[in-house]
């Protein structure tokens, strides 16, 4: 049986990869419902140069912010710096994944020739944001500051970043949701193992609990 923990990051993978499937499925077919009317909004909103705020956010889901704050995460916890390698890997596969599939779906962005489908800032940021979301629940801080770094993440690297890809006009709407589901599915899915692996350790099955038992009587 799936321990709860990880039955939960089994869901939000699975559900995040399915998302992303269909969404890469409809976007190899051109636009989807709502890209237009979206962005229609946004330069209604914005206007044709995004403010500074949005270049700056914009950064969030590159590597000039990426690093230093994954620095951080393992600073501040000792079970992302025990697999170390795992969240590495999360974050170095998950965007090339996106690279891949930009030519496989081949859709354009709004402006330009370039390929869109997924957002890389996207897809970069939630791998970073779900990965620090899970790591955060088991670093051995307080429950107001693990909500408030959780809050500050999501909101600064997961959202913000999203909102930056639109304003400056680089990609569709369904491109930053679909950069957010691979994302998500990634880190999750490295959650879920990862939660997985923790559970097994910590499980002494019934034989080995009588081995014990018997030896310390004897």
């Amino acid at each position: 049986m799936t321990p709860p923990d990880a039955a939960r990051w089994r869901a939000l993978c699975l559900g995040a990869l399915a998302l992303f499937l269909v969404l890469s499925a409809g976007a190899a077919l051109g636009t989807l419902p709502g890209d237009i009317a979206v962005r229609a909004l946004v330069r209604g909103y914005i206007g044709s140069e995004a403010g500074s705020l949005f270049h700056g956010v914009n950064h969030g889901g590159t590597w000039l912010v990426l690093l230093p704050a994954t620095a951080l995460l393992f600073a501040v916890s000792p079970h992302a710096r025990r697999r170390w390698w795992l969240w590495c890997a999360v974050l170095v596969l998950a965007p090339n994944i996106e690279n891949g599939w930009k030519l496989l779906v081949a859709r354009t962005r709004p402006e330009g020739p370039a390929f869109g489908f997924p957002s890389g800032h996207a897809t970069a940021a939630a791998a970073y944001v779900v990965s620090a979301l899970y790591l955060l629940g088991r670093a051995p801080l307080g429950r107001g500051g693990r909500v408030a770094l959780g809050a500050v993440v999501v909101v600064v690297l997961g959202l913000g970043v999203g909102a930056a890809r639109l304003a400056l006009d680089a990609h569709w709407v369904s491109d930053v949701v679909g950069g957010w589901a691979l994302g998500t599915a990634c880190a999750s899915g490295a959650a879920w193992w990862d939660a997985s692996r923790e559970a097994t350790a910590h499980a002494t099955p019934p034989a080995a609990s009588g081995r014990l038992e018997r030896r310390a009587a004897d």
